[in-house]
């Protein structure tokens, strides 16, 4: 199994992660043999990126943290969420909460589940899969600074419904390549209107979630400008949970961050914008070398990536699919370069 552009992958190969619409409906289904009209067709679509099998023996899994059924739900609640949005009707917060509570049972489920996949998507679905990453990081992380459940789902909503002021907002929609400044005047005003349309739907410290994800430590972040000890924990983990997403995805305008390099430039960035004990949560939630990556050890032999845990991760020779190496996060070391 690898993370391969398009135009690496061929008739022989077997789609290994299932391929979402932006109504997440389910596009292709997983073991689904690529063929020339699907690639051609989701290229179009602005795919870059899959997850193949070269074999259809292979079973890795690398669906990450949330299931499909999860998925599909809660792209389907954000998208009718954000119509509501503009439609000026009240939020479905049953809904919602149901949503949350299946992506809390998936994510919480097993203690040493860590962030470990690349994410598919394209520009015109990148706010739904955005949203859920950071909600799903959120979990993972306010589960390693041990919050209870209770203090999970809030952070889960939060983060789940963080970006929903920019349904007001075309240019936060589009596919730009840059921002003008009244652009980037109007999207700063996500935050505030996120905040009073959650405040009428839910608890005030899941509004005041939207309204200080874009907060930093030292006053620098807005729309408050508000500094560390006035910003909440659950505020500090989705904005924290933000950015990484942000810097590991593909934008129009720059290219994607891998997971370690993303890493190390926030830790580059705490205690100044980030707090310390958040960015160790987030080391503790993510994998840095995630499941399809390819890699290369000390003496230059090329490895794939098959699974990661908090703990280990399991490398598969690609010219020997049965040669396995599993090595535990603390040899990472080994690990000399990505080759991707």
């Amino acid at each position: 199994m690898k993370y391969l552009p398009l135009n690496e992958i061929s008739e022989e190969m077997f789609l290994a992660h299932a391929v979402f619409g932006n109504d997440g409906r389910v596009l292709l289904n997983k073991g689904t043999r690529m063929t020339p009209a699907y690639l051609q067709r989701l290229e179009r679509m602005e795919y870059t990126h899959l997850y193949v099998y070269e074999s259809p023996d292979e079973e890795w899994d690398c669906t990450g943290p949330l299931s499909d059924k999860i998925r599909v739900e809660a792209i389907r609640v954000l998208r009718e969420s954000l119509v509501r949005v503009v439609e000026r009707k009240p939020l479905n917060e049953p809904l919602i909460s149901f949503v949350i509570e299946g992506l809390l049972k998936d994510v919480l489920q097993q203690e040493e589940r860590v962030f470990d996949i690349i994410d598919i998507e394209t520009p015109d679905n990148y706010l739904y899969n955005h949203s859920l990453n950071v909600a799903v990081l959120s979990v993972l992380m306010g589960r390693q600074l041990r919050l209870d459940r209770e203090e999970l789902k809030e952070i889960a909503l939060g983060a789940f419904l963080h970006d929903l002021g920019k349904a007001y907002i075309k240019a936060a929609l589009k596919k730009l390549k840059a921002l003008s400044a009244m652009d980037t005047v109007q999207i700063k005003q996500h935050a505030k209107r996120g905040f009073d349309i959650l405040r009428t739907s839910f608890s005030l410290k899941v509004a005041n979630i939207a309204y200080q994800h874009h907060e930093r430590e030292d006053g620098s972040g807005y729309p408050l400008g508000l500094i560390g000890v006035d910003i909440p924990i659950s505020s500090k983990i989705v904005a924290t949970a933000d950015s990484f997403d942000a810097m590991v995805s593909n934008r129009a305008y720059r290219e994607p961050l891998w997971n370690d390099r993303a890493l190390k430039e926030l830790t580059a960035e705490s205690p100044a914008k980030y707090n310390p004990a958040v960015i160790r949560a987030l080391r503790q939630s993510i994998a840095l070398y995630p499941v399809g990556s390819v890699v290369e050890l000390t003496d230059g032999e090329q490895r794939v990536v098959v699974a990661a845990s908090a703990t280990r991760v399991i490398l598969q020779n690609p010219k020997q699919l049965s040669d396995l190496l599993e090595l535990p996060v603390t040899e990472f070391s080994r690990i000399t370069k990505r080759v991707l």
